[in-house]
């Protein structure tokens, strides 16, 4: 590879590989086995976070990607707005009173800072013999190690069935650098919804 080749590729490795870290993707599931159906048809849809504008920007954009499926949804903040956490009784009673069958609850795990490093490397001129190779050294080009940081957040969705609150499917999540709450959770709910109609809890 010549210098001016290795000097085009370097941008093109790091959009590759920023671009690969911004994403979710689903890293362990467990469904019921006494989960036999039907599918679930109305979800109130729960973000458990201490920031009242993530959560309504959660369950917002969660809840739309459920009808968008076919699956009548309600975030919970426009039956609870109260922020913290929720009375069981009051969490109960905003459940009946929707009729949702299904009740899904999404709460951060942890959050962690990543470093990932490519290996630099030295590419010579061409040259022949022991003083072409000598002056190859002078003008050869270096390419430094390059250092990425970024964040990886881990969550875990659950879904439960009232009025038992049994647990139906649970899954855990990794998203790579998450920026916009808005746009991560649509790709979020986009991974979770896809799950969820494997496993046939939500009708394809």
């Amino acid at each position: 590879m010549n210098p001016s080749a290795a000097r085009s590729l370097a941008p093109l490795a790091a959009v590759l590989v920023l671009g690969a870290c911004a994403s979710t993707s689903l890293i362990n599931q467990w469904k019921s086995p006494e989960f036999s159906g039907p599918p679930v048809r109305k979800v109130l849809v729960v973000g458990v976070t201490q920031q009242p504008s993530v959560r309504r920007v959660f369950e917002d954009e969660f809840a739309g990607a459920l009808r968008a499926a076919g699956v009548e949804a309600v975030p919970s903040y426009t039956i609870i707005p109260e922020d913290g956490r929720a009375e069981q009784a009051l969490l109960e009673k905003a459940v009946q009173e929707q009729g949702a069958d299904g009740v899904l609850v999404t709460r951060l795990v942890k959050s962690e800072q990543k470093t990932q490093i490519t290996p630099g490397f030295y590419h010579p001129a061409p040259a022949m013999g022991f003083y072409g190779w000598y002056s190859a050294a002078w003008v050869g080009y270096y390419e430094p190690p390059m250092v990425y940081q970024y964040d990886v957040v881990t969550s875990e969705t659950s879904l439960y069935s009232p009025p038992q609150s049994r647990l139906v499917w649970s899954g855990t999540t990794e998203t790579f650098s998450p920026q916009d709450v808005k746009k991560e959770t649509q790709g979020f709910a986009k991974v979770i919804i896809g799950a969820l109609r494997e496993q046939g809890i939500v009708a394809r």
